[in-house]
């Protein structure tokens, strides 16, 4: 008789996981389905080349920008423009939203004040802080930390809400110190709508970042897109090359880190 050491369940869920772990994702088919159509639609001529050039162009200057030295200076400056000022609204927003979180007569007094600043338009805001900070580095870093703020605000807003009173109650009751219960309490919960925000944060500020390059003139990924755009022969092809590139990095840093991260927090969860 021979031996097998798996119940029926555990073989059917191993074999699940195989199966799925050979499976393309459906974003990815998604996204290769747009890319065939585009293709199809550039070499059928029915637009010109000069406003859709083919994919098979974008895709060689995007492996050519990859090593011009100037265009690798561009997007990490970019990057590190977005990476300080979602940093900088955290360290704003953390404390904030945590007693805003904790305090209902707070956050009433607050909140609405957060969300009608959130309302308005954006492109006016862009510039009235470009008008007032000026137009450079400092201009994109606080920009991009006013984008970042309110997804922030709101998810560890109602991350802290969504606490039930009970395990206050019994950080209460072991004498737990201000310290131990945000540490053990407050922070292990609100810690997958922090992750949420911050997410969220980093998808905003690089689509308001884009703007403010063009808008300030800041030296990064967004002002090259403006000038490929404006400039004469295979213009577009330069420009759609560096938005490829943007999508590349927003897809990478969300599914290579967030991605995985929101995972582990699942199963520890």
């Amino acid at each position: 008789m021979r031996f097998w050491p798996f119940s029926p369940e555990v073989f059917h869920r191993v074999r699940d996981t195989s199966r799925n772990k050979a499976r393309l994702p459906p974003w990815l088919i998604t996204l290769v389905a747009i890319f065939c159509l585009w293709e199809a639609v550039a070499l059928s001529g029915a637009v010109s080349s000069d406003q859709l050039p083919p994919l098979h162009n974008v895709l060689l200057t995007l492996v050519q920008l990859g090593g011009t030295p100037f265009f690798l200076v561009r997007v990490t400056q970019s990057f590190v423009n977005v990476a300080a000022g979602v940093s900088l609204a955290l360290v704003v927003v953390m404390p904030l939203a945590l007693l805003v979180g904790l305090r209902n007569q707070l956050d009433e007094a607050i909140t609405p004040i957060i969300m009608l600043v959130g309302a308005l338009p954006d492109l006016a805001i862009l510039t009235l802080l470009v008008t007032v900070i000026g137009r450079g580095n400092v201009a994109a870093v606080a920009i991009s930390a006013f984008s970042a703020f309110f997804p922030i605000y709101f998810t560890i807003r109602q991350g802290v809400k969504e606490i039930p009173l009970d395990y206050f109650h019994v950080a209460s009751v072991f004498k737990a110190g201000r310290l131990d219960t945000f540490s053990k309490v407050v922070l292990p919960s609100i810690f997958p709508n922090f992750l949420t925000g911050l997410r969220l944060s980093f998808e905003f500020s690089w689509n308001v970042l884009l703007a403010v390059e063009i808008i300030a003139s800041v030296a990064g990924v967004g002002s090259f897109i403006s000038n490929s755009i404006q400039g004469s022969a295979h213009s577009m092809t330069y420009g759609l090359a560096a938005i490829m590139t943007v999508g590349l990095l927003t897809i990478l840093l969300d599914r290579a880190f967030f991605d995985r991260l929101e995972q582990r927090i699942k199963r520890w969860r």
